[in-house]
């Protein structure tokens, strides 16, 4: 059997499915597929929570991809993708972020890079100068009458 494209029973994988409720701490080596509701703190390298899912507490991650509700405090290392459905209630730290359009973000939200994948750009930075060429007075001559 699967659900949202993963294999139910496979090992290292967890589902709690619609109308299920956990409360308490989590933690999967691999994949959670979130259709009920979890009040507690999950970690997992990637976490799916499905429309009618929902995540109540501290959540860390590799990647994470919401079309329920997540909130709390949320810690994605590489990326959050909070889909048309999605709702972010709390704080998220995330290595890159997706939002589509009709999301609800209710959260401080901060994007965190490595210093290789961003170079920081100053607009504002003053330039070199331009060589200019300048001509012995003699070269000009201006005259109205011409």
């Amino acid at each position: 059997m699967s659900i949202n494209g993963f294999r139910v029973g496979a090992p290292n994988i967890a589902y709690i499915g619609a109308g299920v409720t956990v409360k308490g701490a989590i933690v999967v080596p691999e994949i959670i597929v979130v259709d009920g509701i979890v009040e507690g703190d999950v970690t997992a390298q990637s976490i799916r929570i499905g429309p009618t899912g929902a995540i109540k507490g501290n959540v860390v991650s590799t990647d994470v991809d919401v079309y329920g509700t997540l909130a709390e405090k949320v810690e994605v290392k590489e990326f959050l993708l909070v889909r048309s459905t999605g709702r972010i209630e709390g704080n998220v730290n995330c290595g890159d972020m997706q939002v589509e359009r009709g999301a609800v973000l209710l959260a401080g939200t901060f994007s965190v890079y490595t210093a290789e994948e961003v170079k920081p750009v100053n607009d504002n930075a003053p330039t070199a100068p331009a060589e200019v060429e300048v001509l012995p007075p003699d070269r000009f001559k201006l005259d109205a009458a011409e």
